[in-house]
């Protein structure tokens, strides 16, 4: 898995350039998307076909993962950038953020619910051809999804041409842009690090070590709350706002966790709450990067949407890196080994992942979220800028 976490740092990158590239040549972002539908349907297959083929070395795994990861990472650019074109207004954009969160959970419920079972019982039966067949419709599914969406898409907010060598470097880096990438750092490596490190929680500190998964499934479950909370919300407060307060909600619920003893009912009604809040957290950085791309454009007149998603994307992939990292030194350091009896340091180091860095990265968003003044009354006098701007260079492409 490290060795796709650096692969993927490569791929967001060139997937940015072959976005930027494919818009320049006027294929677009659905043209992207469509068209990597099918590779990486195949190399998913592929991947899950390997014990039904008899293939279990490394190196085969790795080279099949990094497959799949470069395929999708084709996919997964341009589908990010699509909340920038999708529409121009700061409203509708966090709404189309919040529908794609909603039904990320969704599914996210549905692997837990019937996905995960499922291969459970092909590694207890060793029925590989199962396995593989279950890819094989998952992969089929996929591909017809995409297709769908990529035809029926409408052309929504369309951009002036641009080079691909503009389109592909990185973005200009003012206080906006550097903001919104610590926002990111946040988002992949603080945040998270509450579900990654509950079940050390609940095993060594609270000592009830069933209790982890209801937790993670009702740290899930929060977010469809908190997704049409947020959604709707964005109507009537600035995303900015929303994201300060979805970082409040998480940490109140995380403070309370802390001090929940061993309550099994009183955690699991935090972890929904702490839910809540999480899903605003990973909703609404998505369109105000969006908002930032025109902010950016009016600011500097130049248009990198596609390296502005791609060094999101790349911060956020590496912040998960880095989070991984820093439990796997931090419980090595303090001496924990699995299925025994830890220290009081360890258990201090435990509570200090699982609580201390998510509270200590929400505090920092906060003081940044301070300086990102940008709210949907400003973005819209900025697009009737751009637009202004526009109709004065003919001619423009659809993503």
């Amino acid at each position: 898995m490290l060795i796709v976490v650096l692969g993927d740092l490569v791929f967001d990158f060139v997937a940015g350039y072959l976005a930027a590239w494919a818009g320049a040549r006027g294929f677009g972002y659905r043209g992207m998307i469509a068209l990597g539908a099918l590779p990486c349907a195949a190399t998913f297959t592929a991947l899950y076909s390997l014990p039904a083929l008899g293939l279990r070395s490394f190196a085969v795994i790795a080279m099949t993962l990094l497959a799949f990861r470069a395929t999708y990472a084709i996919i997964d650019v341009p589908h990010n950038v699509l909340i920038a074109r999708v529409a121009s207004d700061s409203r509708a954009r966090g709404r189309a953020s919040g529908y794609r969160l909603l039904f990320s959970t969704l599914a996210s419920l549905s692997i837990a619910a019937f996905m995960i079972p499922a291969v459970v019982n092909v590694a207890h039966t060793a029925s590989f051809s199962h396995l593989a067949a279950l890819a094989a419709s998952a992969g089929s599914s996929f591909c017809l999804a995409l297709w769908v969406a990529a035809w029926s898409s409408s052309t929504g907010y369309s951009v002036p041409k641009q080079s691909i060598v503009s389109a592909a470097l990185m973005p200009k880096l003012d206080g906006l842009m550097l903001g919104m990438f610590a926002i990111a750092l946040t988002t992949g490596f603080a945040m998270p690090m509450f579900s990654r490190t509950l079940i050390y929680f609940s095993t060594y500190v609270l000592e009830v070590p069933g209790v982890s998964s209801r937790l993670l499934l009702a740290l899930t479950v929060g977010q469809l709350p908190g997704v049409i909370l947020w959604t709707y919300l964005i109507r009537h407060a600035e995303k900015t706002q929303l994201l300060a307060i979805s970082y409040i909600v998480a940490s109140i619920g995380l403070l309370i966790f802390a001090v929940s003893g061993s309550n099994a009912l009183l955690l699991t009604g935090t972890a929904v709450v702490i839910g809540v809040g999480l899903a605003g957290v990973f909703m609404l950085p998505w369109g105000i990067l969006a908002d930032i791309v025109d902010v950016a454009e009016f600011r500097h007149r130049e248009r990198r949407e596609t390296a502005t998603f791609a060094s999101m994307l790349v911060i956020l992939k590496a912040g998960a890196a880095a989070g991984s990292g820093v439990i796997a030194f931090v419980l090595g350091s303090l001496g924990y080994r699995v299925g025994i009896e830890q220290s009081a340091q360890a258990q201090i180091g435990i509570q200090s992942l699982a609580i201390g860095i998510p509270l200590v990265g929400a505090f920092g968003a906060l003081l940044v979220l301070r300086h990102l003044a940008i709210g949907h009354d400003r973005h819209a006098r900025i697009i009737r800028v751009l637009n202004y701007r526009r109709s004065r260079h003919k001619p423009r492409f659809s993503f």
